[in-house]
This record gives structure tokens, sequence and C-alpha cells, in this order.
């Protein structure tokens, strides 16, 4: 296992937070954008996981594309959770607001 391993899925989460959070921006957070963000994020995650196989293979731990598209895919899914984890943590911290639902 090489070193480099684990910094593959923490670069992929924060390239796709910041794809997705300039997309809302530049698109407006419409409720029909809002509904296709994870799709989104998933797309860009496996387009980045393949584009990291071919580049630098020693930095994904993938021995195929598929398994590429897989992590790239499951690392853009994590960056919208954790955008939403984020959000209701700082609110039940901040506003004390449990159980109320949040629009991201």
């Amino acid at each position: 296992m090489n070193t480099f391993d684990f910094i593959t899925v923490p670069i992929i989460i924060s390239i796709v937070y910041g794809s997705i959070e300039l997309l809302k921006k530049a698109m407006g957070s419409t409720e029909k954008l809002l509904r296709f963000v994870p799709l989104i994020a998933a797309a860009v995650g496996a387009v980045l996981g393949v584009i990291a196989f071919f580049a630098m293979p020693e930095i994904i731990p993938a021995s195929n594309a598929f398994v590429a598209i897989l992590i790239g895919g499951a690392s853009g899914l994590a960056a919208t959770g954790s955008i939403a984890c984020i959000i209701y943590f700082l609110l039940s911290i901040l506003c004390g607001r449990e159980s109320e639902f949040v629009q991201i």
C-alpha cells in the first residue's frame, strides 16, 4: 500500500465540494438544481477518479478503471453528505435546532 493512497479520497471530496458550491452560486439554488446535486457530484467524482487513475495511478488505490470510477463516485457522494453533516452539526450547536429539517 502506497502512502498516497489515503489522500485521493479527500482530494476528490474537496474538488467536488468546491465545484458543487460554484455551480450553486452560478446557477442559483433552485429546487430543480438541488435535486440533481448528488447525481452531479457522483458524476464529477467518477470523472476525477478516472483522471487520477490514468494520470497518476500511484495515488489512487484502484486496480482498474472500473474501481477508479467507483472510488471517485463514492467520493463525490461523500462530498454531498459532508455538506449536510456540517450544516446539521453547526445548526445543532449554534441554534439548538436538532430535529428541524434544513434545506441545503
